[in-house]
């Protein structure tokens, strides 16, 4: 197991701690399934790290941890000015679990 860093915006708190944000989607991978990284103080194992196109990962928008596939949407954009929501565009999908003491 490794240690890794992935860093969330404060708005995702909530949806990370309470166990309804299960993925983020990333332009890097950020770690490997076994690895785990901390988030708002709690621990977080990686289950998965797959590739996908981005309008998939935006049809996840509930285990993304929004409100909606719009709401995916301009988070991303609101990230990733420059590029901005590109469907085509293939992402790191890691999947991850809160881990319960």
């Amino acid at each position: 197991m490794t240690i890794v860093n992935i860093p969330f915006r404060p708005a995702f708190r909530e949806p990370l701690l309470s166990g309804v944000k299960r993925c983020t989607a990333r332009t890097t991978r950020m770690g490997a399934g076994g690895d785990r990284f901390l988030a708002f103080d709690q621990w977080f194992d990686l289950k998965i790290v797959t590739e996908a196109p981005l309008h998939y990962v935006a049809d996840l928008w509930r285990q993304e941890g929004c409100t909606s596939r719009e709401h995916f949407i301009e988070v991303w954009e609101s990230i990733h000015p420059g590029k901005g929501y590109r469907p085509e565009q293939v992402v790191f999908l890691h999947w991850f679990k809160l881990v319960r003491s």
